[in-house]
């Protein structure tokens, strides 16, 4: 067990060694500074400024529309649903979606483009990357509201409150969850290569 541990920290450290001796030289501020002298990424010199500005811009927007359709999608099964087969049949189409490998997502963006007539954009990168996001974020905003405590709805109902007051303490009690749900679903965008190669 030791020696198979201590061969995997091998090859890691190996690894990350020669990438790091033969990748130093080219760390500089003005690679992360600058856009490429010949205003694509694949120019001879410059910096990688335009591919972090785009990665950034791709997972903001693909996360924000993400979490516009899956938030009040889980606040809505949690509180109206319940575990009835309608809940249980989304939980399992998003489980599937959260399944299906990225690259179909592009190739499904990049037809949905053609029959439209449109060109490689931001929005088409946007719209499709929020489609690989958005699985993630409601299915783990849904197991957060799940965990909330069970005595949270009757306690806020029996004290008058409306059922989109109820909601409401149920935000506030799930946000840490929330927020957590929002850095998963960023960085799996941000890190998605294969769902935006053809928008």
């Amino acid at each position: 067990m030791r020696t198979s541990l201590a061969g995997a920290c091998l090859v890691l450290g190996t690894i990350l060694a020669v990438i790091t001796v033969r990748g130093v030289g080219a760390l500089s501020w003005e690679m992360v500074s600058q856009p490429p002298e010949s205003g694509f990424y694949l120019g001879g010199g410059g910096g990688i400024l335009n591919a972090i500005l785009g990665s950034l811009a791709l997972a903001t927007g693909a996360t924000l529309l993400a979490m516009a359709l899956a938030v009040p999608l889980a606040l809505f099964m949690h509180t109206y649903l319940r575990s009835s087969r309608i809940a249980n049949g989304i939980r399992l189409v998003l489980d599937v979606m959260w399944g299906i490998p990225s690259i179909v997502y592009g190739a499904f963006g990049f037809a949905l483009m053609v029959f439209m007539g449109l060109r490689a954009s931001l929005l088409a990168g946007v719209l499709t990357l929020a489609l690989v996001v958005l699985p993630i974020l409601a299915r783990t905003f849904d197991e957060v509201l799940m965990m909330s405590p069970k005595d949270l709805r009757e306690a806020t109902l029996s004290l008058g409150a409306t059922r989109l007051e109820y909601l409401g303490v149920l935000l506030r009690q799930a946000l840490p969850g929330l927020i957590t749900a929002l850095l998963l679903a960023f960085g799996r965008g941000i890190g998605d290569a294969a769902s935006v190669l053809f928008t």
